[in-house]
């Protein structure tokens, strides 16, 4: 042991709680330090830990090489806990690292050499790497750039993007933070109170200068439970309430009562924090957990930090890749001052003769005026979005579609900025006929030779060649002539039976003069049943005559937008920019907000069936950037059967229960592209999801109500979920239905009662005014956002065709209900019903068709 009275040249003060699993690699990195015993204590304070915390800590206490000291309290939080700590702590210096995570073994050593050849410096910072525990690979930091020079002393007034990091990866003088008072403040919760010391730290210098130490490594380890503080930070409250008031604003106040004004360096720090939260909320499946009172609170102090911010420092903020929406709120949102950007041009559409142009504002929209050479002209297409983050309105958005030919100029309250035409699309070449497949061959061969060469250049040539090759391959009689024009449609890659295969069969038989092909994986059952059926018009997905038909087609129709189907990547590696165009048939009829997924797909024709539907994507102060231009509400083709076929089935031979419930994105593994499928997580076999389906499907209540009734009980998962048919043990008198193969329609027909969660396949049932009853145990995570979308314009328990309930005994007692109520819905979910399908009548293809071919033409004014 070292000489108590000796003082030490470092002090760890760390906080522990619940870390059992990872403290003995923290405590064995610490020992690893190559540093003498007396140049480190070490001050652990166990924060109420109910594992074996504690146990570890008292026998690191007797065989450390180092002074170790050890107290302990109830729970109250890191920061008191480091509070508690910090009196105790004797070195020259100081800092906080987590017991989670891992320190290299030169970690101390660096920064004694650093402070020894800067004396005059007083805070020190250390370079993160992320280690992902699932994985076990190491990534950086997203300060990692600012390492790149090296171990240097850092002025923040000249490089404000630089920042020493937390207390966690810092060491400060403790001098320093006993004269200014400094402890962490423990009504900071759960993030920012290490930040929030370390920025009030540098507020007490005179200069703020920083030692940043590239070579010293700090391992923030990233749990693969997710239950760690900062992964966990999204469901808190506090993250909404205390840290952008007692944080972020508190930060602000200090600095510009200090200084005059905010130091740069301070703004982005701020605006660097604020954009994780950005950043978060756009995830498709993001963690944020808001109530309406979080929201409230939340705005209330953006409202007070926005206008310490200068556009000019967001336009200066390297750190983080800022999304120029991002920019604009952190520049120009919650002000009292009107904006306006200047427009820009983000998209053109060759075939109607138009281009979309974007600008967004803050306050009253402004005035508009529209010239093409000079000569006033009328917009063609128009609409006003709605920027809404963490459920507060932040931004507006005019999205404005107008002529693309000539010189465009916009006049916005007096201002004018000409917009850049598009240039003409570049022609094809073609080679001789007879040799397309021999030249096929030689263009794969210099691929493969290309990926074996290192030189990249070379590479590149022969990438381009080969793309080369197949486009005039593409361009040969042999495959321009039956591919010209072509539409393409297909469902999903290994399955069909939605929308694509039903409009494909009203092409062949209503209008063969359209040049109509389907795809779909030739191992697929729905490759064979589909050939049983007769059609011959079938090419197997990523085969030589798919890329043919591909790079020959005007457009590509499908009931899905993943961007596999949109863009394939064995297609835009020959061609980058895709020529056909893409017709949005939908899976399902949309009633989340989904428009974080869809706006950014470049559709040109997007079908939608209901009128809320509909408005809820073109209306002004909506978050799509969609317009009337692209949207047609037309129905779903596959509705045109499924009418029929519900219109065969009498109310006597309606015998299913149908149990399908939707998927769950965390239950399932990242898409394959070798197979465009997803394998299922291991997490699922513990979840409450499965446990809740299972009590359901097992429910010896609804086994005897249906049996009573003559009914059978199906489960047909949603496609992402099939492998469970397989992996699940049913009950015997549960029948699995297999997507694959199978005619998902013709078991709609037959249904009696759908029982799901938030499919929109419950659209499907109240079509052919079938009984629903929604079952939503994980409620508050799904509407949230937690899968893919949020909460849209569909409220269930106002706009839905059934019951909603939220637990197993609900459910059963709904289930019952509904099937002693017979074999149609309650009065109140008919009119609900009544209410959203105005028009059943059979002719969805035949509209889809018509959109197609309208928006295959030039665009015409309409007469006024």
């Amino acid at each position: 042991m070292t000489d108590p009275v000796a003082q030490p040249r470092f002090s760890m003060v760390a906080a522990v709680y619940n870390v059992e699993r990872y403290l003995p690699a923290f405590i064995a990195s610490v020992e690893a330090q190559r540093v003498a015993d007396e140049d480190l204590e070490v001050v652990a304070v166990d924060d109420g830990s109910t594992d074996g915390s504690l146990d570890i800590l008292h026998d690191w206490v007797r065989r450390s090489r180092f002074r170790v000291q050890v107290f302990h309290q109830p729970n109250g939080g890191q920061g008191s806990a480091r509070n508690l700590g910090l009196p105790h702590a004797t070195g020259e210096w100081i800092t906080f690292p987590d017991p989670d995570d891992l320190l290299e073994p030169d970690y101390l050593a660096i920064a004694d050499r650093f402070a020894a050849s800067n004396p005059g410096l007083e805070i020190m910072g250390t370079q993160p790497i992320m280690l992902d525990e699932a994985t076990g690979q190491h990534r950086e930091h997203a300060r990692a750039a600012q390492y790149a020079a090296g171990d240097r002393v850092v002025d923040l007034r000249t490089e404000p993007n630089t920042y020493p990091g937390g207390t966690t990866i810092s060491f400060l003088r403790r001098a320093r933070v006993q004269e200014v008072g400094l402890e962490f403040d423990t009504r900071l919760r759960p993030t920012l109170e290490d930040v929030h010391f370390a920025a009030r730290f540098l507020l007490a210098l005179d200069a703020p200068l920083v030692g940043i130490l590239a070579t010293a490594h700090y391992i923030y380890r990233r749990r693969a439970s997710n239950d760690s503080t900062m992964q966990g930070a999204w469901h808190h409250p506090g993250r909404y309430r205390e840290v952008p008031r007692l944080g972020h604003l508190d930060l602000l106040q200090r600095s510009a009562q200090r200084h005059g004004s905010v130091p740069e360096w301070m703004l982005q720090l701020i605006i660097y924090d604020l954009s994780w939260y950005f950043a978060e909320y756009d995830k498709a499946e993001s963690a944020m957990k808001m109530s309406e009172d979080d929201v409230h609170a939340f705005e209330g102090h953006l409202r007070q930090i926005l206008p310490y911010i200068d556009p000019a420092a967001v336009a200066r903020h390297t750190v983080r890749k800022l999304k120029p929406i991002w920019r604009d709120i952190l520049g120009h949102a919650l002000k009292e001052a009107s904006w306006h950007a200047l427009p820009a041009r983000s998209r053109m559409d060759r075939v109607a003769e138009l281009q979309r142009v974007h600008y967004r504002f803050s306050g009253p929209r402004p005035s508009e005026a529209f010239f093409v050479n000079g000569a006033p002209v009328s917009l063609s297409y128009a609409k006003t979005m709605r920027h809404v983050y963490f459920g507060i309105p932040m931004l507006s958005e005019r999205v404005l579609w107008l002529p693309a030919h000539g010189e465009l100029q916009i006049e916005l309250d007096g201002q004018k900025a000409s917009i850049a035409t598009s240039r003409a699309a570049q022609g094809r070449w073609g080679l001789p006929p007879g040799i397309a497949k021999r030249l096929f061959r030689y263009a794969r061969l210099a691929r493969s030779l290309g990926r074996l060469i290192v030189q990249r250049r070379v590479r590149h040539i022969l990438e381009r060649v080969h793309a080369r090759l197949i486009r005039a391959i593409s361009a040969l009689p042999a495959y321009r002539s039956p591919f010209r024009n072509a539409w393409v449609l297909m469902d999903r890659y290994h399955l069909a039976g939605d929308n694509g295969e039903r409009l494909f069969e009203y092409l062949r038989a209503e209008r063969p003069d359209i040049n109509a092909w389907f795809v779909i994986d030739g191992d697929s059952p729905d490759w064979a049943r589909m050939q049983a059926a007769g059609h011959r018009r079938l090419i197997r997905h990523r085969s030589f005559r798919w890329r043919m038909l591909m790079l020959n087609a005007a457009w590509l129709v499908s009931s899905h937008v993943d961007a596999w189907v949109v863009d394939p990547p064995e297609i835009t590696r020959i061609h980058r920019r895709r020529r056909w165009r893409y017709a949005f048939l939908q899976h399902g009829v949309t009633k989340d907000d989904l428009s974080r997924w869809l706006n950014p797909k470049n559709i040109d024709l997007f079908v939608t069936t209901t009128t809320a539907e509909t408005r809820s994507i073109v209306d002004d102060d909506t978050s799509y950037v969609y317009t009337d231009k692209e949207v047609r509400q037309t129905g779903m083709p596959r509705y045109d059967r499924l009418l029929d076929l519900g219109r065969k089935v009498g109310e006597d031979e309606r015998d299913v229960i149908l149990i399908s419930p939707t998927w769950r994105k965390w239950f399932t593994m990242p898409l394959q592209l070798a197979t465009r499928r997803r394998e299922l997580h291991e997490a699922l076999w513990s979840s409450d999801y499965l446990r809740n389906w299972d009590a359901i499907l097992r429910s010896t209540v609804v086994a005897e109500a249906a049996r009573a009734r003559g009914l059978r009980v199906v489960f047909a998962p949603h496609p992402e979920m099939q492998p469970l048919l397989e992996a699940m043990s049913l009950p015997d008198h549960v029948e699995p239905f297999p997507l694959a193969g199978n005619d998902a329609q013709a078991m709609f027909a037959r249904c009696a009662l759908l029982v799901t969660d938030y499919s929109s396949v419950a659209f499907d049932a109240a079509y052919l005014d079938r009984p629903v009853v929604y079952f939503q145990f994980d409620q508050r995570a799904i509407l949230d956002g937690g899968h893919i979308g949020r909460q849209g314009y569909f409220k269930y328990e106002r706009d839905g065709f059934g019951p909603v309930v939220e637990d197993v005994a609900a459910a059963e007692r709904a289930i019952v209900a509904a099937i002693q109520g017979g074999a149609s819905p309650a009065p109140e979910y008919q009119a609900r019903i009544n209410g959203a399908f105005t028009s059943r009548d059979g002719q969805a293809s035949a509209r889809v068709v018509a959109a197609i071919e309208e928006l295959s033409r030039p665009y015409k004014a309409p007469a006024r």
